[in-house]
């Protein structure tokens, strides 16, 4: 026989209080026997499920529960189906009752069975809709900001003010070569050189540098994992609760693209100005050695008419005879630099060809290895296996790679190793030529000279100046660029690049063999 309202509350106990505080409590409170029908409900748990105050007096729970909460019901059942072998007196599980037709509150239910009655147990249920939902606004929010951080390009590490690591997004992780795992020991220390962590510290909390706790646009070096240094843009600050510091923070931008941009535009300045001069000076030699021809042409012409004339009337061992060599020797000496100029200043359009670099390469090395410049030089080519066609003249790109060959093996005096690479660049839109030299290098206050015309480092008689401005107009014409980059006492390097042809020519099996490392010459 079921026990009425005041039998209930005479169990949970004869006083009053305790009957006002279940009324009153905004969580709902009920009490359900062993057939699992309600025998008490208080008001809370009437609104929480949505029924009339009294309304779900016997009244089974898993009809109040519905559908949606079988499972809770399924495990109340084998709750006390094993109450034998269980310890705890309670069950918890978070339910959802139908409000509307998408609506639902969700509600901390907790099933406690007291130990001194036997014959029913309580049911508690908790509305926490509300902090469900701030709990997935806050989710949201987080895996949003969290997104927002590892999504940026630029690195952000945060620390607080032991070191420890706190944040280090997936940027960071890209920039400075670091795993996951390897966070866990890292002390934010030991991403800069020694000193530095602690003045970009001191910097934060000066007033002079962005505001107190702020250090804004700072250059400086991180160091990768592997130890090389690593040029950034800084911006951080410090974390305060309330007055008191907590953390700093830091958002690093790789700063070495943005260099090398700005290296790329001070070289092609510098290459622009540089063929404007040569413009310039090409249409000036042409004038030049027009003019220096024909009176070298006369000075040769008589000065062997009266070496032969003496010869004729007094011999061979006429003292004159000497300084008439010398005379035609040097007026030879003058043709020759006036072909170079011709040359240089040669403004006629030449047959372009498709034509593939290695070919070039390959062929100036068979011409060069049997001359005794060559003898004890060691020339390593790599080239690519597969090259991109460029267009061009033969004759005059073999003069281009004759005289970086020949100028190598000169300022290596004849000894040392000459390294020829091919490869392609942008994407396979570019054709790259590198020819690295063992020798003494060039001065940086020289390799803005080197392609003007008549400017040389050889000793008087060895060389007219001429070799590398010839070869920088003959580039040009290419629509290609030619560049020196050089550490004094490590050796030089040439770098051509020339635009490629959309269509790649293949080298052959016997071709990419001799594309290996090649044995010394």
């Amino acid at each position: 026989m079921r026990k009425s309202l005041p039998e209930v509350t005479n169990e949970l106990g004869s006083h009053l209080y305790l009957y006002q505080i279940m009324e009153e409590t905004p969580n709902g409170v009920m009490v359900i026997d062993l057939n699992h029908q309600a025998r008490y409900v208080n008001p809370a748990a009437n609104s929480l499920l949505g029924v009339a105050y009294r309304g779900l007096i016997d009244t089974s729970l898993e009809l109040l529960l519905g559908e949606e909460n079988q499972w809770f019901f399924y495990q109340i059942g084998q709750y006390f189906d094993n109450l034998a072998e269980i310890d705890e007196s309670r069950i918890r599980q978070e339910i959802r009752i139908r409000t509307g037709d998408d609506e639902f509150k969700i509600i901390d239910a907790v099933l406690v069975y007291p130990p001194a009655s036997p014959d029913y147990y309580l049911l508690y249920l908790i509305d926490i809709t509300a902090r469900k939902r701030l709990e997935g606004e806050l989710r949201r929010r987080n895996a949003f900001f969290n997104n927002l951080i590892n999504s940026s390009v630029d690195a952000i590490i945060a620390a607080d003010l032991q070191g420890r690591i706190i944040l280090f997004n997936n940027a960071a992780l890209q920039l400075l070569g670091y795993r996951e795992e390897d966070l866990g020991d890292l002390h934010v220390a030991s991403l800069y050189h020694d000193g530095v962590a602690r003045e970009v510290l001191k910097r934060m909390r000066s007033d002079e540098l962005g505001g107190k706790g702020k250090l804004l646009h700072h250059e400086l070096s991180v160091l990768h994992r592997d130890g090389h240094e690593i040029p950034v843009r800084f911006s951080g600050g410090i974390i305060y609760d309330k007055d008191k510091e907590i953390a700093t923070f830091g958002i690093f931008t790789d700063l070495r693209a943005m260099l090398q941009i700005e290296e790329d535009l001070e070289q092609t300045h510098k290459m622009l100005m540089q063929s404007e001069k040569m413009a310039g000076l090409g249409r000036l030699a042409a004038g030049v050695a027009h003019e220096i021809n024909n009176p070298m042409s006369g000075i040769m012409l008589y000065a062997n008419l009266i070496k032969e004339e003496l010869k004729e009337e007094l011999g061979e061992d006429h003292p004159a005879g000497a300084d008439l060599d010398t005379i035609i020797n040097e007026a030879e000496r003058c043709k020759v630099i006036v072909a170079d100029l011709l040359e240089f200043s040669h403004q006629s359009s030449y047959e372009m060809v498709p034509i593939n670099l290695n070919e070039v390469v390959r062929k100036t090395l068979g011409i060069l290895q049997n001359q005794p410049l060559y003898h004890n030089i060691a020339v390593q080519c790599k080239l690519a296996d597969t090259l991109p066609s460029i267009a061009g003249n033969h004759i005059r790109l073999h003069q281009v790679m004759m005289n970086l060959l020949v100028n190598a093996a000169q300022a290596m005096d004849g000894s040392g190793t000459l390294r020829i690479v091919s490869r392609t660049r942008a994407g396979d839109d570019v054709v790259e030529v590198l020819i690295s030299d063992s020798g003494p290098g060039v001065e940086e206050a020289l390799q803005e000279k080197i392609f003007e015309p008549f400017f040389t480092t050889k000793t008087t008689g060895e060389g007219t100046g001429l070799g590398l401005s010839v070869s920088y107009a003959i580039v040009k014409e290419h629509q290609g660029s030619i560049r020196v980059s050089s550490t004094p006492g490590e050796g030089a390097t040439f770098t051509l690049r020339f635009p490629a042809l959309a269509e790649a020519v293949r080298v052959d099996d016997t071709e990419a063999a001799a594309g290996g490392e090649q044995p010394s010459m």
